[in-house]
């Protein structure tokens, strides 16, 4: 399973927002995170562009809206009012209030391949609603993020285990 985000860009002055299955974070410092989006894709045009991208974590009750995202085109589809937008302090990449989660990105670098433009970009500004924080923490269970597995969106289950911890006891044994 892969997390789903919907990636903003501001293309020719008008919000425009894509689904993306290929998301992932590089670094934690700096904090550096990707996209990968097909070379076709018109968010790549706002993107190049303005030099921004947006990173917004849909809940699983945006499932439609989201698919909806990556199913029609910014070139023959006016997407700005699938969402309801919003700008951070750098204005120049759509956040969507909708999204628990919504991260604004400088393109640091952009890798080329026969298909797909990665865009790595550093996190300059980043909001979490509230209601989804438990001790001032981001929870998974309270952004209720989609995954995408293969053809199939899903929701996150149980706690499987304390990462960096519970591994802890093999090596006590080894």
């Amino acid at each position: 399973p892969m997390p789903v985000v919907i990636a903003g860009a501001l293309v020719k002055g008008k919000e425009n927002y894509l689904a993306i299955g290929a998301y992932g974070v590089i670094s934690m410092q700096p904090p550096l995170v990707y996209i990968s989006s097909m070379k076709a894709h018109f968010t790549n045009v706002g993107i190049k562009e303005t030099g921004y991208f947006s990173i917004n974590v849909p809940p699983a009750a945006l499932v439609k809206k989201t698919d909806y995202c990556g199913l029609v085109s910014g070139r023959d589809t006016n997407k700005s009012s699938v969402f309801s937008g919003f700008y951070g302090k750098e204005k120049h990449a759509p956040l969507i209030q909708e999204c628990p989660v919504n991260v604004v990105c400088k393109v640091v670098k952009t890798l080329d391949f026969p298909n797909n433009e990665v865009f790595i970009g550093e996190v300059v500004e980043y909001y979490v609603d509230k209601t989804c924080l438990t001790n001032n923490t981001p929870d998974p269970k309270k952004i209720d993020p989609l995954l995408l597995a293969g053809h199939m969106y899903r929701k996150l289950g149980g706690v499987a285990g304390t990462a960096f911890s519970a591994g802890k006891a093999l090596m006590k044994q080894s």
